[in-house]
Parts: C-alpha cells; structure tokens; sequence
C-alpha cells in the first residue's frame, strides 16, 4: 500500500477502560481503521495521564480495571482520514482527537535508493587493507 509523502497524522486519547459495544475502544478503532484499509495503526498504552475529568488514569496496586491512558495514531492521507472522522466520532463517547500535518519518509517494504547504495556499497568498496605485523606497523611509512 503506498502512501503519500504528505500525510496526516490523527491521534486518539482515551483509557484501556473505554469501550465501543463489547470490544475495549482501541480495538474497535482499529479494526475499523483495517476495514476501512487506512494505512495502519499504532495502539500505544501510558503509564499514567489524565483529560478532562483530571481524575489519574494509573495502574493500580489491585487492579480490577485496565484504566491506563491509551494512544490511538493513524497517518494516511488527509481525504482518507477526514472520511474516518465521522465513523470516528460514532464510535466514541469521550477523549481527545488530535490531526496534524505529517511528512512520511518512509512505509512498507519498499526502500527508495537501498539498491543503488547496495550496488555503490559493493561494486566501489576498496579491499580491506593486509593485516600488518607488529615490525611493519612500527616502519615509518616512506620506507616500504
């Protein structure tokens, strides 16, 4: 799948405890991000924050509850997620919904140039250098 130099980046703030129906709301996301063949997505879960309730999303010593922050990004091309939004905003009850401006450098398998530096890497290599005896390091090198 390609994706364009110029991207967007749409991240999601909410807890491990917010739900969507059954599924815990990060999972929902991202399967309708899959289903919806968005680029990808990256789940990443916090020790510790909080939003607008300032109650602490923290792990607990006795934990009934996952109520960790968790990040939800996205990047793909700007048409492509402001469509998400709407099923987005279905999905959720709460959190924090950021877009920003991305720049890719680099998706999928891919490397723009990795071959012509493979080629540069082993076709204009010079040979390793003969290892030098102890006498032969020690001799100025004008004298060989």
């Amino acid at each position: 799948m390609d994706i364009p130099h110029e991207a967007v980046l749409l991240r999601i703030f909410t807890s491990a405890d917010d739900r969507c129906g059954e599924d815990p709301l990060y999972l929902a996301i991202v399967n309708k991000a899959r289903e919806r063949q968005l680029a990808g997505a990256t789940v990443l879960r916090g020790p510790l924050g909080f939003g607008v309730s300032r109650r602490m999303h923290q792990p607990h010593l006795f934990p009934l509850t996952l109520d960790l922050p968790v990040v939800v990004e996205i990047v793909d091309a700007e048409e492509r997620i402001e469509a998400f939004l709407p099923v987005l905003d279905e999905m959720m009850e709460s959190g924090l919904v950021t877009l920003e401006k991305a720049r890719v450098l680099q998706y999928g398998r891919k490397r723009s140039g990795y071959l012509e530096r493979l080629k540069e890497r082993l076709f204009h290599a010079r040979p390793p250098e003969e290892p030098r005896t102890a006498e032969e390091a020690a001799e100025p090198s004008d004298q060989r």
